[in-house]
């Protein structure tokens, strides 16, 4: 009777906990609603697939073609990854423009699918619908389907360092850093370099591999092209920056990089999935200027606050629509991630064996 009794109370608890959840859930479902209302009638109509057109199936015409030409931008033309990075949306060129659009647009969407199941996977039964709906309609992920960016691809690759505690993670994000070697990377490479030195090897080897691919295919001069162009950003103006810089003008550059070195080093201090998650939003802080796409990296950065103390997020949400504020919402959401209590699995292991 007694082994019956507890029984009973385990499931009445949890039926407690799962109506205590409900409206919190139905909160956060509204807030994404409405960002991603907002980003498709909104944003969309204007700017559906700007940054594709503007950028990706040009840059890979030029990389078959002409080389020396991939980084002679014009009003209508940038391209800021890599010679190596251009190559990777050839199967795009025969395509019309419009045509490319839709493709990249699909292949993205099944990326983000892709993105929903693996990160969904490693909960509870019960949970991984609601946790893969969540991945579906994240508004940075939306945003960034809108626009045709890159940032699923930073989005599976981070997950893909979460999931993966080995070499396999470090060579994803070297791949991915070779390629499009977005500024925010490089906190979460730093991260990897002392919290997982192995895997962070092999993120090197990676990097080392394609550059020498790179140069074989290309020889220096575009590369040489490349490393120039890196300045150009800082002195642009975005008007759809939402990063310090958008808040506080150019002295937000030096608070972005105060903000977030610090966020970066509580990270590597901390370590564990915690510390990652801090690497990944401290190097988005850090970053002189931030677009909405950037933030997808906070899915994975906010996964160990979901697990353990999911209501400590309910105002990230909302706050996360109101685009002044998105800075602030990230020095926040740093804040909770490093506050929240450790992953049973990792508090029981010793810290020298803890996984980054």
């Amino acid at each position: 009777m007694a082994t019956e009794g507890g029984a009973h109370r385990t499931v009445t608890l949890a039926r407690i906990r799962r109506i205590r959840e409900g409206p919190l859930i139905v909160f956060v479902a509204a807030a994404f609603v409405l960002a991603d209302l907002a980003i498709v009638f909104l944003i969309g109509p204007r700017d559906f697939g700007f940054d594709f057109m503007c950028c990706y199936q040009q840059a890979a015409a030029r990389a078959l073609n002409d080389p020396s030409t991939l980084y002679q931008w014009s009003d209508s033309y940038t391209f800021r990854y890599t010679p190596l990075g251009a190559l990777f949306f050839v199967p795009l060129v025969p395509l019309s423009q419009m045509g490319a659009v839709w493709a990249w647009l699909f292949i993205k969407v099944a990326l983000l699918v892709v993105v929903a199941v693996w990160f969904s996977r490693t909960w509870p039964a019960d949970r991984r619908v609601l946790l893969g709906l969540m991945v579906l309609a994240f508004p940075p992920a939306i945003h960034d389907l809108v626009l045709g960016n890159v940032s699923i691809l930073t989005l599976l690759v981070f997950v893909a360092v979460a999931r993966w505690q080995d070499p396999r993670g470090g060579v994803a994000i070297g791949l991915l850093t070779v390629l499009m070697p977005k500024p925010y990377l490089f906190p979460v490479l730093a991260y990897m370099a002392i919290r997982r030195p192995r895997d962070f090897a092999a993120s090197i080897a990676t990097i080392a591999a394609g550059l020498a691919v790179g140069l074989v295919i290309f020889g220096v001069d575009p590369w040489l092209a490349f490393f120039g162009s890196l300045r150009e950003p800082l002195g642009r103006t975005f008007t759809a920056n939402v990063g310090f810089s958008g808040l506080f003008g150019p002295v937000g550059v030096v608070i972005g990089l105060v903000v977030g070195g610090a966020i970066v080093v509580a990270g590597i201090l901390l370590g564990g999935s915690r510390g990652y998650g801090l690497s990944i939003i401290g190097g988005i802080a850090m970053g002189p200027y931030t677009f909405i796409h950037y933030l997808v990296g906070t899915l994975v950065a906010a996964e160990p606050v979901l697990r353990t103390r999911p209501r400590w997020l309910v105002p990230f949400p909302w706050l996360l629509i109101a685009f002044p504020l998105i800075p602030l919402w990230l020095t926040g959401l740093a804040g909770v991630a490093r506050a929240s209590p450790p992953l049973p699995v990792e508090e029981a292991e010793p810290p020298a064996a803890a996984p980054g």
